[in-house]
């Protein structure tokens, strides 16, 4: 066999089985998360621990009043600040950091809420840190 045609193969192999654990991945992370609307998030979030994965700044400047502000780089680091016993409510800018889902799901919580949309879409009021 020509070496480029096995050299071929092999990387077509490799980019299969990359191809297939991200769609895994990503279909676990969908089944491992409730994704709420702004009412359903709002009436339920102060049942369990309300966190807001962006950045310090941005938090800052305005956040869903009770939220905890753990970054989702910090998050991945510090996990165990969460209790695994509580329901965990997230959320970020725009509703789309499912990496994160993933990840506390291997860690093994696995009570879950998202705010579809994220605080971009939040028309309830904000937090800001006075000065």
């Amino acid at each position: 066999m020509n070496p480029l045609n096995l050299t071929t193969i092999i990387l077509a192999a490799i980019l299969g089985i990359g191809l297939g654990l991200w769609f895994t991945s990503r279909r676990m992370a969908k089944k491992s998360i409730t994704r709420l609307g702004e009412e359903e998030f709002a009436t339920q979030m102060r049942k369990g621990q309300l966190i807001d994965l962006r950045n310090p700044a941005d938090f800052e400047k305005g956040h869903i009043n009770g939220a905890r502000n753990i970054p989702a780089a910090t998050l991945m680091r510090s996990h165990g600040k969460l209790r695994k016993d509580l329901p965990v409510y997230l959320y970020d800018a725009k509703g789309k950091n499912m990496t994160m889902v993933n990840y506390l799901t291997s860690k093994g919580i696995t009570q879950l809420y998202y705010l579809e949309g994220g605080l971009e879409n939040w028309t309830g009021s904000l937090k800001t840190k006075k000065k």
